[in-house]
Order: structure tokens, then sequence, then C-alpha cells
């Protein structure tokens, strides 16, 4: 009799124990089964995945082709947009000379781009298709949708005209035509609208272009306006459309003794200039640099530097006095409006000699 290690000896194998550092889904990967797709396995890994990418591409030109169509189809109908273009392009690309087949992959991959928002990619499979066959209304269709995203209304127009021409109770380009009609309003309204601003802003440019003519501002352009300022800080009228309306301009206040300055936003040219100065410069609520002060009014003098337009070209300063309104100021062009801003400069009562022995050592005669 055999004892138990002859039972075990001759007995049948037993399959060898899987290893503990092998990934059991590794050789899942290599199935047929289990691919995603042929193409994305290295050549020489696996003959019969071999086999079967070369088996893809057996047969005559129109076989093969409809065969990646159908694969193409079977993506799109699972919504993989991106897999289904891949198999329409291939089916493209074998070189069939069956139209009926290469028609349906150029308007199946447009369906795809369009899907994806490649509106361009889009038009150009629909035309390629429409070269193929120009009745078919699939492709029209779908160029119609691509042409309304990209708000190419006229095009879209075409597309859907034809398409009815050919097929006049298709519901797809009936809905179609309406959002193209309804877009197509919108778009006349958002022009309209455009056009309406323009219109309003050439407006307000002529007659604030009138106001400070009447008013003889002096104006000079030098394009060294202060970059910290917001872009609304303009020259406007109270009434934008009516030169006769009073007039608002920005200021800046310059304090040259002390390299420091203020901004009035919108000053009226019926106010004065010591109205807004009063407040800034209130004895209660001084600035934080004038630690003398100085500045407290009414202890200021209001000084404004104006370009002769003589033969000498020099500068001058002329006072401003606390009663004189902006318009007369203005009027009188001791002012001038440089680069649409209004600047004075303030300077204590007690220092005003100081300062103007400064001013002619910088601005000789």
């Amino acid at each position: 009799m055999g004892n138990d290690n002859d039972a075990q000896q001759y007995g049948p194998a037993r399959p060898p124990a899987p290893s503990q550092t092998d990934d059991p889904t590794q050789d899942l990967s290599q199935l047929p089964l289990f691919m995603s797709s042929l193409d994305e396995v290295p050549e020489g890994t696996n003959d019969a995945i071999e086999a079967l990418k070369a088996l893809a591409y057996e047969g005559e030109p129109f076989e093969i082709a409809e065969n990646f169509r159908q694969q193409g189809n079977e993506a799109y109908r699972s919504k993989y947009w991106r897999d289904a273009i891949e198999f329409y392009t291939k089916a493209l690309a074998v070189g069939c000379t069956v139209d009926e087949i290469n028609g349906a992959c150029y308007a199946n991959r447009a369906a795809c781009n369009l899907e994806l928002k490649n509106y361009r990619r889009t038009n150009l499979d629909c035309a390629e298709a429409l070269k193929i066959n120009p009745q078919n209304v699939k492709a029209l269709y779908r160029s119609a949708r691509a042409c309304l995203a990209l708000d190419k209304i006229l095009e879209a127009e075409d597309c859907v005209l034809r398409g009815l021409a050919i097929e006049g109770s298709n519901s797809s380009l009936k809905a179609t035509q309406e959002k193209i009609s309804s877009r197509k309003e919108a778009i006349a309204r958002l022009d309209q609208a455009s056009r309406e601003r323009e219109r309003l802003s050439k407006a307000k440019e002529i007659a604030l272009k009138r106001a400070l003519e009447t008013r003889h501002v002096i104006q000079r352009t030098t394009s060294k306006r202060p970059p910290n300022l917001p872009k609304d800080v303009i020259v406007r009228l109270r009434d934008p459309l009516d030169p006769g309306s009073s007039l608002c301009f920005p200021v800046v206040v310059l304090y040259p003794l002390e390299l420091q300055s203020d901004f009035i936003k919108s000053l009226s040219e019926d106010e004065t200039i010591h109205s807004q100065l009063e407040e800034i410069l209130s004895p209660s609520n001084l600035p934080p640099w004038d630690n003398k002060g100085e500045y407290a009014y009414p202890g200021i003098d209001v000084l404004v530097e104006k370009q002769k337009y003589d033969m000498h070209g020099k500068p001058n300063l002329s006072k401003i006095g606390p009663k004189a309104s902006l318009r007369k100021v203005l009027r009188e062009g001791k002012l001038e409006l440089i680069d649409g801003i209004l600047t004075v400069l303030v300077v204590p009562k007690t220092r005003l000699a100081e300062f103007v022995g400064a001013w002619k050592q910088k601005n000789p005669n």
C-alpha cells in the first residue's frame, strides 16, 4: 500500500498559488473583454490583441469604413462624443469610395462636434457632407444650429431654408427656424440699443463742447493726467444734453509748501472754490500733516498758475478771492482746464511771500 506521500506524489497537481505582489487586475486589462480600446495597448504585448487590431483593418475599404462607422454610432448613442469622433475619423481615413458611408461619417462627426460646442468643426464637417450630397438634411440642420450658436444669422437662415425646401415637414428645422427668428429679433434690439447709446454719447459730447466754448473756458492737453484719479472723474453738465445747465469740474487742490494735495470730485461753476476749502480746512478738522494749524480756514490764500499765451509763453500767478464763483474765474481766463482737471494752489497767508518768491525763482521772467 502506498502512504500519504505517495498519494500526494501521484495525485492531481495543484495550481500554483498566486503571487502576493501581483495585481489581480493587471492581467485582466490585457484581455479584450476588459479593454476600452485596442489602440491603447502597446504593440507586441499581446498576440491575441494584435490579431484583433489587424482584424479591424481586414476586408474591403468600404467594409472597414462601415465597421468604424457602426462603432461610432454605438459611441454616439452612449454619448461618448469624443470616442465617436475617433471612430468616424478612422472610417474616413480608410479611403472608402462609397459616398453614402463617407457622407454619414461627416454628418455624424458634425453631430458630435455640435454636442461638444466645436461649432467651427461642425460647419467644416457639414460642408464636406453637403459636397457629397447637397440634399443631406441632417447636415443642413446641424450647420444651422452651429451658425446660430455663432450668431451667423444669415448663414443659419440659409441652411434652414435649404433644408425645408427638401423636407418641408422637418420639425427640427422648424424649431431651429423659430430660434433663429427669436435671436434675430434680440440682435436687432441690441443693435438698436447700441446705436441709441452711441447717439446719446455723441449728443452729450456736443453739448459739453458747446458749454465750454460759450463759457470761454481755456483748455489745454498735456497727457499728464494724474494716474491715481478714477476714470469717471470728468467735466460734466448737470443735464448732459443741455449746454445751458451748470458745468461741474474735478479740482485738484495742491499745497506746494507741504507737498500735499486734496481732491474735489465735482465742483459746480456756480460755487466758489473757497466754499469747498472752508469745509476741507475747517479748524476742527485739519489734515494730519498740518501740525501747526497754518492752513485753518480762512487763514489761506488760493492761487492759480496760468500759462501766458504771449511770445514768451511764461506762466503767471493769480489770486482767487473768496466771493468769486468758479464761473467768473473761468470766464476771466484766470484758470485753465488742463487734461480735463482744474488745479489750484493753497498756501497760508503768513507764508504767501515765501511761496511767491520761490515760485518766481523757478519761473523767472
